[in-house]
């Protein structure tokens, strides 16, 4: 890759797996987190594991837009 640090490249992939990872992680335990409401409540249809599916995500994105999509002069709290 000519004009390319190398370095970049992995930061680039680490991003990309980073992304990847939040929006698992989020789906799967906010679903899960509804899977065990279901349980508690006794429903026989899961009605709270989309729910919690769906607000996992939710938080997975804002979480990705804290940590990653915010500009630079955002990131770092101002000096007190």
């Amino acid at each position: 890759m000519q004009g390319r640090d190398q370095g970049e490249a992995w930061r680039s992939a680490n991003q990309a797996w980073d992304v990847i990872g939040l929006l698992l992680s989020g789906i799967l335990v906010c679903g899960g987190l509804g899977w065990v409401l279901d349980r508690l409540v006794g429903f026989e249809r899961h009605v709270f594991v989309p729910i919690g599916m769906l607000g996992g995500m939710g938080l997975a994105i804002y979480l990705i837009y804290l940590k990653h999509g915010r500009p630079d002069d955002l990131r770092h709290d101002p000096p007190t």
